[in-house]
This record gives C-alpha cells, structure tokens and sequence, in this order.
C-alpha cells in the first residue's frame, strides 16, 4: 500500500514540466487584449422642462432606432431632437495639417454637414472611433416627473450587430 501511495503522489513532490506549462499559459491567456467593444455608456440631466440623454460608446454596428421616456402608465415620449456624432481620436506617425469632413444631425433637425482645417501633432497610424448621441425628450408633465421621476425611466431601442432588436433601460434622473 505504501508503495502505491508512493507512486501515486511522486508527481506532487517532484515538480514537472505541466506545472510551469500551465501557469505561463494561464498568464498568456489573461494578458491577451481584449477587442469586444467597450459597453454603452447613458447618462441624463434635467433642465428647462426637457431632459437631455446622452449615449457615449455606441459600438460600430449598433443602429440607434429610439430614444424614449417612459411615464409610470408605461406612456412613452420619443427624443424630438438627436444628434449622432462621430470621434476620431489617432495616435503614433509623423505630424501635418488635416482636414476632417463629418455630418451631424437627425432626422427632425435635418443633416449639417462640416468641413475643419488643423494641424496633426500626431499622424493616424492607429484609429480609434466612437461615436455619441445626443438627444432631448420634452417632459410631458414637469409638475408630475418631479413628484414621482423614481417611476419613470429612459429607453434605449436599437439594433445589434446581427439586426436584432434591443433595448436597455436606465432610471430617469431626479429634477
């Protein structure tokens, strides 16, 4: 008996080569870069009888298709003006002038295309977007949304990657 107890924990008292295997593994596994798309970020304000949402990190891909408010009864106003904007942010190369050509806009402020001159401090040998909508829903009852805002909420609906509707929801911010 002794002498298969033996046998069978000589791997544990001798170290082997799995063991430094593994763990050179395991840390290579963790110091990986990860290239999933950083998670949408919504914030709100009130001010002036209208609240202000703000959708910071919209992933490529993502199609935002409404932004709502939600009463307590389940009501839903819709953001009457939306802005969609892109950011580009470059890093690494040589420097120059640029010139950046861009919209903004929505479908009920209509579409404002620019042009803008500078200079690169840096050149773009790596681009980073993302890109961030803005929008403002009118307050149906002010006098109501201050009384109760804890029961009202904000929507988000979109399309994924895959056309697939989905919707987050995030409490509505206090007055």
């Amino acid at each position: 008996m002794t002498q298969i107890l033996s046998y069978v924990l000589r791997p544990v008292r001798r170290p082997t080569i799995l063991l430094p295997t593994l763990l050179v593994l395991a840390v290579a596994a963790c110091a990986g870069r990860d290239d999933t798309p950083r998670p949408m970020h919504i914030s709100s304000r009130v001010a002036d009888q209208k609240l202000t949402v703000t959708v910071d990190n919209i992933p490529a891909g993502r199609t935002i298709t409404e932004l709502l408010l939600i009463d307590p009864a389940g009501g839903a106003t819709q953001a009457r003006e939306r802005e969609l904007s892109t950011r580009e942010t470059a890093s690494g190369g040589n420097a120059g002038p640029g010139v950046s050509v861009g919209a903004v806009g929505g479908s009920s402020s209509g579409v404002h295309p620019y042009i803008s001159l500078g200079y690169l401090f840096r050149g773009s040998e790596r681009v980073e977007r993302s890109r961030r909508l803005t929008g403002e829903i009118p307050l149906p009852d002010p006098a109501a949304y201050a009384a109760g805002y804890r029961d009202w909420r904000i929507e988000l609906r979109f399309r994924d990657q895959l056309g697939e509707p989905q919707s987050v929801q995030i409490p509505a911010p206090a007055p």
